[in-house]
């Protein structure tokens, strides 16, 4: 049962344990009651405030909230890659490339909502979709053993214009003020390389609970790689791909560079 119809499936039954109707929890959170029957027949998810005064007057803990956070990074997402978003939750360490866009964990609410956005993704409620994918980067700032992310990209990721100057400004910023984190390392694959691995499109690897998984993506949909040969294949694939970036500060000095020609 994925987050958003065990959210539905839930409140609906702590609802009639408590003996209400919509309208009387509706009254007792101050919202309307055509909200909470979305609520309850997965149409919408409830804001965090809003999850946060369900688990107040249910005394659920954080279970709300929690339900409410996984039904927001699931909203959008199709079926095959939830597998890797729950592992994406878990992870201790992501190794990512991206030839084509910034990566999900440090995309700002404008560059998301403009790839979302595009006609191709085919998502009919982006406010929620663009929520989920911000909220991915939760594992980035855990208090208790924050992920690791160590991202490369190519340079034309820098310089591809998704939502214009003033979006790629201050998404390329925002990746600059992430590597000041401890464990978040991002290199550039300049434009001058020729030919590399890289080319033959996106990974990303993550270490879950002591084992390793992958995710392959590709315009016709892609695939969640948990076999350890293949991941083996893909963990070489990606150090092969790092190899071809920049050092650190110079992944860095290019990354300002090209965010202050977005004028």
């Amino acid at each position: 049962m994925s987050g958003y119809s065990a959210l539905a499936r839930i409140l609906k039954f702590a609802r009639n344990q408590a003996g209400m109707t919509q309208e009387q929890l509706a009254a007792r959170l101050n919202v309307s009651s055509s909200l909470i029957a979305k609520f309850e027949t997965s149409r919408l998810i409830p804001k965090p405030d809003t999850a946060r005064r369900l688990d107040a007057l249910f005394d659920s803990g954080d279970m709300f909230r929690e339900l409410a956070a996984e039904a927001r990074a699931n909203f959008g997402q199709p079926i095959w890659v939830r597998p890797w978003l729950e592992h994406e939750r878990n992870a201790t360490m992501i190794r990512s490339f991206q030839p084509l866009v910034v990566p999900g964990l440090l995309q700002t609410e404008e560059y998301a909502r403009a790839i979302l956005s595009d006609g191709g993704t085919r998502v009919s409620d982006i406010e929620s979709a663009v929520a989920g994918r911000l909220a991915r980067s939760d594992v980035l700032h855990r208090t208790d053993t924050p992920c690791r992310l160590f991202a490369v990209l190519d340079e034309t990721v820098l310089r591809r214009p998704i939502g214009g100057p003033a979006v790629m400004r201050e998404q390329l910023q925002t990746i600059v003020k992430a590597c000041s984190q401890s464990n978040v390392e991002v290199a550039v694959v300049p434009s001058s390389t020729g030919s590399y691995p890289g080319l033959n499109g996106p990974v990303a690897i993550g270490t879950v609970d002591g084992r390793t998984v992958a995710i392959l993506d590709g315009p016709l949909g892609g695939q969640v790689i948990e076999d350890p040969d293949d991941v083996a294949l893909l963990e070489e694939l990606w150090e092969a791909v790092r190899g071809y970036a920049l050092p650190r500060g110079s992944s860095l000095d290019l990354i300002m560079e090209v965010a202050e020609s977005w004028s």
